[in-house]
């Protein structure tokens, strides 16, 4: 089979994040819905002008014996003939009606972007969603065994669907198809757990949270014998620069993707960084105050890390003892206390996955520890965690990762929690630099399907052998890109303030790795921690 060459773009659309007036939403859909009915008048006139031209071209046709009517051309007439330019006109009629359809794609696209840009619908959609969701809640709950039957049909479907398109077995394409049904069923599947009556989720969305405490008191111990309970976390350094400084949300994203993929080894900076491993940042600001970011990589999966999978349950309990007894919030807690952050300190937390949840933990069930200013989620499923509202949260997922979907609810729609909420699609191949005889050099560019150039962002990182998993960061990072290019107030007031907490001047980029073992056996000098089991 042929290496396939697939590249990729991201469209948002963004939730939250900024309170309007009833009047400023009525004077934006005003303008929208105007836009919209000048795109419909303008389409009309596009094919007013075809059909005029259609009409001239029946009328040339219809005498065919006559030559000076099928010329179309008045300086070939004969004596006593008279005919119209047709040729003239018709292209005429041809160059208008080109130019309203492009008239009208315009204020269409500048009617979507104006949508898009300030949530003019999303309550109506977050109510819709939130409808549907409760109604598969409680059809699995119902008929939790037809209702499983049907989604891995649905499921079943993607896969079969994605082997057409891309020629072989692909597992993202069930998330894909599945996407619009994951919350539900998985809201439903964690009632079922959790022991919510039917019709108790239409007041509460956490069900999941409930039904993730219910399993994490049996996989808690048995993840304590199997990996053991005691926890090291000690600082290592390196001489690379793979945290760099950082001011805004794209670039402490892009330090997080690096952090990340270096400690899985998917890229090679040299830095020696393991997993478990985290970054923890000091900026000292003009007042000669510290502001602190700590970057937060996602789920590692090795035997020994403290950022394993049985983790993510734990933090997804919706007790909070649990919740705090997670070897991965432990770790990062652990961390922040060795660098010194103080309790009146502002801090900035970004997480990926289960790092964004960890972070998400911190802020709710650490909040009279630290003083958490913002957090950032990529790709991390918190709607349900208790966030203070003096925390401002900025959370991009993607519609058909599934683990955004984990909680099996929205995240909440408010001033100070703002949602970015990317759909991935296929974009066309960049265009390479050429060099032209003359020595003139056209250079590459990266390209979008789309009317404007901020319909979508393209993914970085190259083509792809076919679809993939949209939970990778870099799909987080096009969505991000996105909606601060459509100009969304409420995303350049999260940046503003994500900045704001940060402002100041790098003065050093700690790293700390955590490692689990069933005794203090490992790096003893270090500082380490145990979690003595609940009582009976």
């Amino acid at each position: 089979m042929s290496e396939q060459n697939d590249w990729w773009q991201v469209e948002s659309s963004v939730y939250g994040g900024v309170g309007y007036a009833p009047a400023q939403v009525a004077e934006y859909t005003a303008l929208a819905k105007a836009l919209d009915d000048e795109a419909d008048g303008f389409a009309a006139l596009s094919s007013a002008w075809g059909s005029v031209a259609l009409q001239l071209q029946s009328h040339r046709n219809s005498t065919p014996m006559c030559s000076t009517l099928i010329s179309g051309n008045p300086s070939m007439t004969l004596p006593g003939h008279e005919t119209l330019d047709y040729a003239t006109l018709g292209e005429r009629c041809h160059m208008h009606a080109t130019a309203c359809q492009q008239l009208r794609d315009d204020l269409y696209a500048t009617a979507n972007l104006l949508i898009r840009a300030h949530s003019l619908y999303s309550e109506t959609e977050l109510a819709n969603r939130r409808a549907f969701t409760e109604l598969l809640q409680a059809g699995i709950q119902a008929a939790p065994v037809h209702g499983l039957i049907g989604l891995g049909a649905v499921a079943t479907g993607g896969l079969l669907a994605g082997w057409g398109i891309d020629g072989k077995p692909d597992p993202s394409w069930m998330s894909t198809f599945t996407s619009p049904l994951q919350e539900g069923a998985i809201s439903g599947i964690g009632a079922l757990v959790g022991g919510v009556p039917i019709g108790k989720g239409v007041a509460h969305t956490d069900e999941v949270n409930k039904g993730a405490g219910k399993i994490a008191s049996v996989s808690g111990p048995v993840k304590d014998i199997m990996q053991g309970n005691h926890l090291t976390v000690r600082e290592v350094t390196t001489d690379v620069d793979v945290v760099r400084a950082s001011g805004t949300v794209s670039e402490s994203m892009e330090n997080l993707r690096r952090l990340a993929e270096e400690r899985l080894g998917k890229v090679d900076l040299g830095s020696g960084l393991e997993y478990g491993t985290i970054a923890i940042q000091r900026y000292e600001r003009g007042d000669g105050t510290n502001a602190w970011l700590v970057t937060i990589p996602s789920t590692d999966g090795q035997p020994d890390s403290p950022f394993g999978w049985e983790q993510n349950v734990e933090l997804m309990s919706s007790d909070q003892e649990r919740r705090r007894r997670a070897d991965s919030a432990r770790m990062v807690v652990e961390a922040m206390q060795q660098a010194g952050i103080g309790t009146d300190e502002p801090v900035a937390m970004v997480g990926h996955s289960q790092g964004g949840i960890v972070a998400a933990t911190i802020a709710s069930d650490w909040a009279d520890d630290y003083t958490i200013e913002h957090v950032v989620t990529a790709g991390s499923p918190v709607a349900n965690h208790p966030i203070p509202s003096s925390t401002w949260v900025t959370s991009v997922e993607i519609d058909d990762e599934f683990v955004a979907a984990l909680d099996g609810a929205a995240n909440p729609s408010t001033d100070n929690w703002l949602t970015v909420s990317g759909h991935v699609s296929p974009a066309p191949a960049p265009t390479e630099s050429t060099v032209d005889e003359d020595g003139a050099c056209t250079p590459g560019a990266t390209r979008i399907y789309g009317l404007t150039p901020y319909d979508a962002a393209p993914v970085a990182g190259g083509a792809t052998d076919g679809k993939e998993i949209s939970h990778w960061l870099k799909y987080h990072q096009a969505a991000y890109h996105n909606a601060l290019d459509i100009g969304s107030p409420a995303v350049e007031r999260h940046e503003q303030h994500f900045q704001d907490t940060i402002r100041g001047e790098l003065k050093e980029t700690r790293y700390f790795e955590g490692r689990m073992t069933s005794t203090a056996t490992l790096a003893p000098d270090s500082p380490s921690s145990e979690i003595q089991p609940f009582a009976d």
